[in-house]
């Protein structure tokens, strides 16, 4: 963060720490984002097939999706589509009621999860564990869903 902005007397402690917060989301996204750029998926999608994979052998529904995923993308279907095409994920029409879609994880989505899972530690290793004490992280964590609510 610029020095600029620290020395700034009209930028409270508490904008200080959104700037902070921003910052290091951008910084933890680059490093998950290249992991996954060699996987050919996109943090948005790598977020879905998490978000199915949790929920599997049973399906999700479009909307269930929308309502998991930790971003807010009114494009939804259209990252689906491109999981489908890759054959990452299936859809299909819900036998109990046909105007719903079930989405379900594919073996293929299964094994490149299970791949990404050690590229990841490649990457980051236990960097939040060793810097970070399970206290603090509580802590941070309540504070961010305080502010989300």
């Amino acid at each position: 963060m610029s020095s600029k902005i620290r020395k700034d007397p009209s930028i409270t402690r508490q904008q200080r720490m959104v700037i902070d917060i921003i910052h290091t989301s951008n910084w933890i996204d680059e490093k998950i984002s290249k992991v996954l750029k060699g996987f050919g998926i996109t943090h948005a999608q790598f977020n879905i097939l998490k978000n199915v994979q949790f929920a599997h052998p049973e399906p999700l529904s479009v909307k269930e999706i929308k309502d998991t995923i930790m971003f807010t993308n009114s494009d939804v279907t259209r990252l689906i589509d491109r999981l489908v095409n890759k054959d990452l994920l299936c859809r299909n029409t819900c036998p109990k009621n046909r105007r719903k879609i079930d989405v379900t994880i594919t073996d293929k989505a299964l094994q490149m999860l299970e791949a990404i899972t050690p590229e990841f530690q490649k990457v980051l290793g236990r960097y939040f564990e060793d810097i970070v004490s399970v206290t603090e992280a509580e802590q941070t964590s309540e504070i961010l869903r305080r502010i989300r609510k």
